[in-house]
């Protein structure tokens, strides 16, 4: 009875952890560059029955009583999102496995895909939280002049015009990669990094990599299904209910117990 109560309960944790993870989707099926987790499930322990503790029926086989389940975040799934278009001048999409790097206040490289960039008052490119974008410069940023004629190609070359309309190459946005994405540690907000001892290749020193080609005045959008994840959490409610059931169906067997004796 008290095996009841015991997965009656971790199937409520289990569902929870679930429902976390769909609602963590939902909350970020607009975000550019998201994406999602993928969550499986395991059995906690299962204690096998013997024909000499109970008797068992001639067709049973691998009779055993588990004790439970719990959900894992297995994997973040890195498929890509789908593209849209964009008015921002420094609004990348990267078509293929590469990552933009970008650099925290503290010097620390990050990888993401969101390449929602902008253009300071400071003349710095910066993502939405600040972090810089990590380029080549060619020319100082404060001689870039006007924005409306700065173009970024396939391979990340920036490029504008000079005051009597030559074309001149800026600088190059930086692109890396690791072998397997599997490789990469979540920092949260979209952010990554390589884990221990795992080689981070970028565009300027290893340009013979495939790191997907850029896309400018576009964005990746996030990779989470809202039709999908909407299901997800019906299923969830549903399986929470039934465990929540099981617990008050056990719980009801024990005053019956208590009762008689």
């Amino acid at each position: 009875m008290f095996n009841g109560l015991r997965i009656g309960t971790t199937g409520m944790k289990t569902a929870q952890r679930v429902m976390d993870n769909v609602a963590d989707q939902i909350a970020n099926s607009e975000t550019n560059g998201y994406k999602k987790k993928e969550v499986n499930f395991s059995e906690l322990l299962r204690n096998e029955i013997g024909s000499n503790q109970v008797e068992l029926s001639q067709n049973a086989e691998n009779a055993a009583i588990g004790a439970g389940s719990r959900a894992v975040i297995s994997k973040t799934n890195f498929n890509q999102g789908m593209i849209t278009e964009s008015e921002g001048v420094y609004h990348m999409a990267i078509e293929g496995n590469g990552y933009f790097g970008v650099t925290d206040p503290q010097g620390n490289l990050m990888l993401a895909r969101n390449g929602a960039f902008q253009k300071n008052g400071d003349q710095s490119i910066t993502d939405e939280e600040g972090n810089l974008l990590s380029m080549e410069t060619y020319i100082p940023q404060t001689q870039w002049g006007d924005s409306q004629f700065i173009s970024i190609s396939s391979e990340g070359l920036i490029s504008g015009r000079t005051a009597e309309g030559q074309v001149q190459n800026l600088g190059r946005v930086m692109l890396y990669q690791v072998e397997s994405q599997d490789q990469l540690v979540s920092l949260g907000e979209g952010k990554y990094m390589a884990g221990n001892n795992i080689p981070l290749y970028n565009s300027a020193d290893d340009p013979g990599r495939a790191y997907g080609n850029v896309r400018q005045r576009a964005l990746e959008k996030s990779n989470a299904d809202i039709v999908q994840s909407m299901t997800d959490m019906i299923i969830t409610q549903r399986a929470y209910q039934v465990n929540a059931k099981s617990v008050t169906t056990a719980d009801e067997m024990l005053e019956v117990i208590n009762t008689i004796v």
